[in-house]
This record gives structure tokens, C-alpha cells and sequence, in this order.
């Protein structure tokens, strides 16, 4: 049978050295010649994983001269196979980094303005990692994978139960990669049974999808609860997306100065786009008052709370101005996709 000794000189040539060399100079060079535009936080990304690599890199190169001068027969080759073994696994370290570096470039390189899940270049990494450390203990140590795998799965049934809400979010967040709901930068709201959450998302991880609320808050989804939820997503079209608000009018107020006030203060509002049509009509008369529904297309999603406030306060000031008595006035802040669709939800 082999020796450890004799498995690693068989792995330690001059070839591993050349070929590990060669990736990490492909992958800086592609960085240099090709992703000079980035903008700074990806710049800072790159630039630290190359110098986490570098170090990497120096490491191995130490340990793997140290055993290719310890392979031979002398006075200190008792210790060739911990020189060695370091070498292997200080070289799978460097090729693991380098395989994410390249990960990110080549994600960095398809979408240099919008951001890029953490998750994907984890997941590489993690099956990569899982591949060569799987390779390396059986190339090294002998170790026979099969014979374990089969008589391991008891144990993988009570990890399989153990892990099941960290499995089930981990399998959410790769099913939500391949269908792209959304991407990192885009307004979404997130519709479960019980309430809703809206925000920027800024990142997905392993367990939970990361948005920035209104207020920049920090709301943190777990990623099967986001794949089981409606998502409503404000960034991936090129359309409009409307926003709407109900007033309540006086009954006796009249109802053509009542609209025409209220057209021309959505032409006048800043934050609303006056390429698009504007809706305003009279919805129902209540107990409340005359119900009239304002349709608006806004410029910015997450802004709208804004644009609303400018809206209802222009609108009272003319009313005061023009002595008409509103009832009652209240936001309406549903998601709206389309004014008809605000509308079903206002009258449900």
C-alpha cells in the first residue's frame, strides 16, 4: 500500500505550484483589464479577497518548498509529511479563495450597477470546498467516501430534521436566485398571511432576504417566508407605478371644482410624473362623505410617502382657500400596480 509519504509526493509536483500561479494571475489580470469601472464598495470587495488570497498564496508557496526540500532522504525528512499535508491544505485554501474571486468578477462583470447576492458566491464556494476537501482526504489519507455515505444515514436523517428550518430558507434563497423576483437595489413589498414589509433588498444570504426600509431600518426575511409570501416588485418594469389616496368631501361641496382642484394640484406635485395619465374620480358617497380616489403615477418608489404628504397638504390649502369643506382625508398606501387594481383592493 501507499504512504502518505508517497501519495503527497505524487500530489506536490512542480505542476500544482505552476497551475494555482497561473489561476490567481488569470483572475487579477481580469480584474485589472476588465473591471476598472466598478464603483468603490466592489473595488474594496475585490481588493481585500485578493489580499486574503495573497496571504493564502505566500503560505503555500512556504510550505510547499519546505517539502519539496524536505522530500529528500536527510536529517529533517521525518517531517515531510506535516510540511507537506500543510501544503496541500494551505493550496486547496489558495484555489477555494481564488474560485470565489472569480465568482464575484464574473458576477461584478454582468451587473456592474446593481448588486449581486452574497448567496451564489457562498453556495460556489461551499460546493467547492465540499468537492476538493472530499478529493483531498482520499487522495491523501485513503479515506473511501462510499462505504461512509452509506452507513451514514441515520445520522443524516437526524441532521436532515435538526437543520430542517436552515435547509428549508437555504433551498428558498437558491429557488429565489433562479427565479429573480428581484435583485439586490430593487423596492419590493412582501405580502405574508399576517402583515407586510417593504423595503430596498440589500442583500441575501443564507437564511433571510436583507431590506432597507423607508426609514432605513433593517428588516430581515427568512428566505422560505419570502418564497411562500406575494411579492410585489417596484424596480423590474419599465412602467409607472401608481400610488393612490382617498378624500372625503362634503356632500354639498361641488363636484367639478372639487376634481379640477385636485387635477391640478397632481400637475403641480412634485415627485409625480406628469408624462402619464392621472386619475381622479368619485368613488362613492358614504356616511363619511364624498369619497373621491386619486391615482397617481410616481418617479420614485421610496419617496412616496413624501410625494403623498405634498399632495394632501396642497389639496387642503386650496380647499381652505376656496372656503369647500373636506370631510375627512386619509392615505391610502396599498400596493398599486395599476389604478384598476388599487381600486378593486380600495373597495374590498
Amino acid at each position: 500500500m501507499e504512504t502518505i509519504k508517497e501519495r503527497l509526493l505524487d500530489l506536490l509536483g512542480i505542476e500544482p505550484l505552476v497551475l494555482l500561479t497561473l489561476v490567481g494571475l488569470a483572475a487579477f489580470i481580469f480584474y485589472k483589464t476588465f473591471l476598472r469601472n466598478l464603483i468603490l464598495d466592489r473595488h474594496k470587495t475585490l481588493n481585500r479577497l485578493f489580499s486574503e488570497g495573497l496571504n493564502s498564496y505566500f503560505v503555500f508557496i512556504f510550505f510547499w518548498f519546505a517539502q519539496f526540500y524536505l522530500g529528500h532522504e536527510g536529517e529533517f525528512s521525518r517531517f515531510y509529511n506535516y510540511f507537506g499535508i500543510a501544503a496541500v491544505v494551505t493550496g486547496a485554501m489558495f484555489f477555494v479563495r481564488t474560485v470565489k474571486i472569480i465568482v464575484f468578477e464574473y458576477l461584478f462583470f454582468n451587473s456592474m450597477k446593481v448588486g449581486v447576492p452574497v448567496l451564489l458566491v457562498n453556495l460556489v464556494t461551499l460546493l467547492f470546498s465540499i468537492f476538493i476537501g472530499a478529493w483531498l482526504s482520499t487522495s491523501v489519507f485513503g479515506v473511501r467516501w462510499a462505504p461512509l455515505l452509506a452507513t451514514s444515514a441515520i445520522v443524516s436523517v437526524v441532521l436532515g430534521l435538526a437543520l430542517q428550518d436552515t435547509l428549508g430558507n437555504l433551498f428558498a434563497g437558491v429557488a429565489l436566485q433562479f427565479d429573480k423576483p428581484y435583485e439586490i437595489g430593487d423596492w419590493i413589498e412582501v405580502h405574508s398571511e399576517k402583515q407586510s414589509f417593504a423595503g430596498e433588498v440589500h442583500e441575501i444570504t443564507w437564511r433571510a432576504t436583507i431590506l432597507y426600509g423607508f426609514f432605513d431600518e433593517v428588516i430581515t426575511l427568512p428566505n422560505r417566508m419570502v418564497s411562500q409570501s406575494e411579492i410585489s416588485n417596484f424596480s423590474a418594469r419599465a412602467k409607472p407605478i401608481y400610488r393612490g389616496a382617498s378624500v372625503y368631501m362634503d356632500v354639498n361641496a361641488p363636484d367639478e371644482e372639487v376634481k379640477a382642484v385636485f387635477v391640478d394640484v397632481l400637475k403641480k406635485a412634485k415627485g409625480v410624473l406628469q408624462n402619464v395619465e392621472h386619475y381622479v374620480m368619485l368613488r362613492d358617497l358614504t356616511e363619511k362623505g364624498a369619497h373621491w380616489r386619486l391615482f397617481y403615477p410616481v418617479g420614485s418608489y421610496s419617496k412616496q410617502f413624501i410625494i403623498l404628504d405634498g399632495i394632501l397638504m396642497q389639496a387642503q390649502s386650496e380647499f381652505k382657500k376656496r372656503g369647500i369643506q373636506v370631510a375627512r382625508i386619509r392615505g391610502d398606501l396599498q400596493n398599486t400596480d395599476s389604478p384598476l387594481r388599487n381600486d378593486e383592493r380600495s373597495s374590498s
